[in-house]
């Protein structure tokens, strides 16, 4: 049974990073498997920081909030520069996890807890971040937050945690949903509200191009 639920949960897993790695098309999948065979190589640990940039890079490109995709690939990012309020992680997730990843072999054990909690913010269900948040803070001699931390993470495979386990995967299950209603709705919004600016833009246009002047009636 222990092998079934362990072969399971293995293939499950894979499943699951290969969607998130995936979000922004093969294409963006193939530069964060790349960045990720370099960084899992402990032999060229000298290369670390140029990665880092890498993947901070594609944090910019792809969450930056008010910038074009196209804006900002290939430019210079530092990472004492990050303002958190000027991403949207929600858009993909992974080259920040990666990013926290590679801090936390970095040593840099505060900046990886800093990137884990704002990846847990916007998805509380990523169990790749939650059991890193919880080996960072243990580093950080932080009992407490690893505790708590540790209680919010997927249950172990076992025929104990079954239950435990189901009940993790519906509650996180149900808050994916309500996290893409609301995007959805943000969306609807914005489409509208997009729609009203084009259409009182073409009005205008026509009144223009037939010499209509509105003053006359004021």
């Amino acid at each position: 049974i222990q092998n079934v639920l362990r072969t399971t949960q293995e293939e499950a897993l894979d499943k699951l990073w290969a969607l998130w790695y995936g979000e922004r098309g093969p294409l963006n999948e193939r530069k964060l498997r790349l960045y990720e065979e370099r960084l899992m190589d402990v032999r060229v640990s000298s290369a670390w920081p140029e990665v880092l940039d890498h993947y901070l890079g594609l944090v910019y490109e792809h969450c930056g909030v008010g910038v074009d995709e196209s804006e900002g690939v290939g430019e210079k990012r530092r990472l004492e520069d990050v303002d958190f309020d000027q991403l949207d992680l929600g858009k993909w997730i992974e080259p920040a996890n990666r990013l926290a990843t590679l801090l936390f072999l970095m040593g840099r054990l505060a900046e990886s807890k800093a990137w884990c909690e704002r990846i847990l913010a916007e998805k509380p269900w990523h169990v790749g971040a939650l059991s890193g948040i919880v080996v960072v803070c243990l580093k950080l001699n932080d009992e407490e937050s690893a505790k708590t931390w540790a209680m919010k993470a997927l249950p172990g495979v076992s025929p104990q945690t079954r239950r435990l386990r189901s009940e993790w995967v519906k509650t996180n299950v149900n808050l994916a949903k309500r996290k893409l209603e609301e995007l959805e709705d943000d969306l609807r919004k914005k489409v509208v509200a997009r729609a009203e600016v084009s259409v009182e833009t073409t009005n205008r246009a026509m009144m223009d191009s037939v010499g209509f002047d509105d003053s006359a009636w004021q």
